[in-house]
Formats: C-alpha cells, structure tokens, sequence
C-alpha cells in the first residue's frame, strides 16, 4: 500500500487447518471446504481517500468501454449491410455481403459475450465460463469469414471472369496447375462449399472449411491455458504464437493472389491501382496483429500486455470489417472494383443455369442460388 511504482506484483496465499494436528490420527487427510476473495483495490472516484474494491484485475480496466465500442461500431456496420440486403429482397444480392454481415455480427457477439462476463465476474469472482468461451469462439469465426474474404476477393471474386484474363484463370487450365487450381476454388468460396454436395470443383470448399476450423480450434486450445479471460490473440501460450504464424501465411497467400490477379493480362489500369492498394490493406490486416502482439510482448510489462493487444486486436479487426463493408455497400463511382464487381451489378440467370454452365463439374461450382424469389450470387 503506498507505491506508485507500476510493477507486477505477486501473492501467495497458504490455506492450513489447524484442527488437523488434534485429529489427524491416520492415513486418510480430511477434505477442507473454503471461501476465498481476492478484490482488486482502486482510488474511488466518488470518494477522494478512499479505495474501491471489484473482484475484476487490474490488467481488465477499460475493457468494458472497448467492448462496448465494439458492440456499437459491429452493430452499426450489421445495419448498414442489412439495410443494403432489404433493398434487394425480391431481386439480387451477392452472399458476399452476407458473409461481412456475419462477420460483424460474430465480432458484436463475441464483445456481448465477453461483457456479460466481465460483468458477472467482478459481482462472484469467477464470471461465466461458456460465455467467455463463447467469446472466443464468435471472434475466431468473425477472423475466419474475414480472412476468408480478403483471400478470395484478393484472388479475384465478384470480379468479372474477363477481368481476370491470363493469370490464374488461363493457368488453372494447365495439367500442373494444382496450387492454381486451389486458388481458383478460393476464389469462388461459397459456390466451393455448394458443390461440396454436388459436382464441381470441391477444394475451395475444402480450403473454406479448414480455415474456420483452424480457428476455432486454435480458439478452444488456448482456453486450455487462461479460462478466465479471453486470451485468443495473446503470445504467451503455443496457440496464440500458432495464430500469428498462421496470419504470415495468409498474408503471403494474399499478396501471391493479388499479384497473379494483375498480371492476368486483362486488368484495366484504374483496377490495378486499386488492386495495388487492396494490397496493402489487406497485408497490414494480416501483418498488423503480429505485429501488435510482438510489440506488446517485447515491449511492455507483463501485466500491461493483456489491454494493450486487446485494443490493438479490436482496432484492426474494426478497421478491416469497416473497410469491406465500404467495398461491398458502396456506389459505384467509389472505386474502380465498384464499377466493375458483380456485388453492385444485377445479371439475370438461375441456379438450373449456373450448374449446367459447368457441365462435369468442371467449375468451381453453382454461381446463383434462389432464396425465395431473391437470387443471390455466388461468384
């Protein structure tokens, strides 16, 4: 009590019962049963001299507001895609937009979760398991359709086939082209997952599915070390290390994708710019957490590190879903991938079409699918 030196600071508590010297007369060691809290004491700002004491650390203050603010900004982005969704029930919409949607709507949930635990664990002490562990999961699923999108579209979805030329698309013809041919699935992820029932070309489904199951398996391991709080981006246990090497990875995949995109040969001038640009957000959505972890862990002590990379990681996560919300609800003066991307465009077709289109399931697989009387793209 007194010090204003910021260090970490450790305690050891040794529970003993005393009675056991009286009536220990055997081998069998009775059970002890006991209630222990643990508060964490803070300057009171109602009080001037006095202290307050919560049951929640002190590595946790200011989380609440950044959740709430997650919460906000997820929600907000959610309504504006769904309002972009409403307009087009009855007629067409890409499931691009779907997926950010459910991305931002996994990001909000996961920030709902870890909240209502917070709040439960500063009133008992211990909070809610599943609602934590939920947390976890909601935010490997929002990185997941993340990295899923910034793969695909870096690759070329929702750009018409033409566009393309060459690149990837010429090349995934050739008899060893199975590393193209995987990206050529990537690049349409949703029609991969369709024909993964049906005919087409099944390993973009495949590749889909391993990186949300990569993931949320990641998500589950690291609760083996820390089951208090969220620590899915952290450094200081194997899954979390697993994560950024993963976000490396990813990023090199993107950055190959983007660049056998402009060397397709038919990429218009403007759309390079654009591509070239894309480029670099997206690379620094994968290099950024890393980054920020790598920071946090070498530079600040111990018991700083858990607020600092959980800011960091909400900002980028916020940045990115921000980011492909403005590319898929956008006008299309506002870039040249507005003009030329089938999200803003309405074609006429049908799922009957789509499948026979490719016929052996020699595509990626179906473009269209019917919800009803709304169509929705696939390619």
């Amino acid at each position: 009590p007194g010090r204003k030196k910021d260090r970490p600071r450790y305690f050891y508590f040794t529970i003993d019962d005393c009675s056991l010297e009286k009536s220990f007369h055997d081998n069998k060691i009775p059970d002890m049963r006991f209630d222990m809290s643990v508060m964490n004491g803070r300057p009171s700002m109602a009080r001037i001299g006095m202290r307050e004491y919560e049951h929640l650390p002190a590595d946790e203050e200011g989380i609440s507001t950044l959740l709430i603010l997650t919460i906000l900004s997820s929600g907000g982005l959610a309504l504006l895609l769904f309002y972009k969704l409403a307009r087009t029930i009855g007629g067409e919409v890409h499931v691009a937009i779907l997926v950010v949607m459910a991305a931002c709507l996994t990001n909000g949930i996961s920030a709902l979760c870890e909240l209502l635990h917070l709040s439960a664990f500063n009133s008992n002490g211990y909070g809610v398991y599943s609602l934590d562990a939920l947390s976890g999961h909601f935010e490997a699923l929002s990185d997941s359709m993340v990295t899923l999108i910034l793969l695909s579209i870096g690759g070329g979805w929702t750009l018409p086939s033409d566009v393309m030329g060459g690149g990837m698309a010429s090349s995934s013809s050739s008899s060893s082209s199975s590393g193209h041919k995987l990206m050529n699935g990537v690049r349409n992820p949703a029609g991969s997952l369709l024909a993964l029932g049906g005919n087409g070309d099944k390993k973009g489904g495949f590749v889909a599915i391993a990186i949300i199951l990569v993931h949320v398996g990641l998500a589950q391991w690291g609760r083996t070390f820390d089951d208090d709080f969220d620590t899915y981006h952290a450094l200081e246990h194997p899954p979390g290390r697993c994560l950024m090497i993963l976000r490396f990875a990813f990023g090199l995949c993107f950055v190959t994708g983007v660049g056998m995109l402009r060397s397709g040969g038919r990429c218009p001038p403007s759309l390079m710019t654009f591509l070239t640009k894309f480029a670099v957000v997206g690379l620094s959505y994968f290099a950024s957490l890393p980054g920020i972890s790598m920071f946090v862990g070498s530079v600040l002590p111990y018991h700083q590190r858990h607020q600092a990379l959980h800011w960091g990681a909400s900002m980028v996560q916020a940045c990115c879903l921000g980011s492909l919300t403005w590319l898929f609800v956008g006008g299309s003066d506002a870039s040249a991938y507005h003009r030329l991307s089938r999200v803003g465009k309405h074609h006429e077709g049908d799922l009957t079409e789509s499948i026979a289109a490719s016929p052996g399931g020699k595509g990626t697989g179906p473009s269209l699918w019917r919800i009803g009387n709304t169509k929705v793209r696939l390619d």
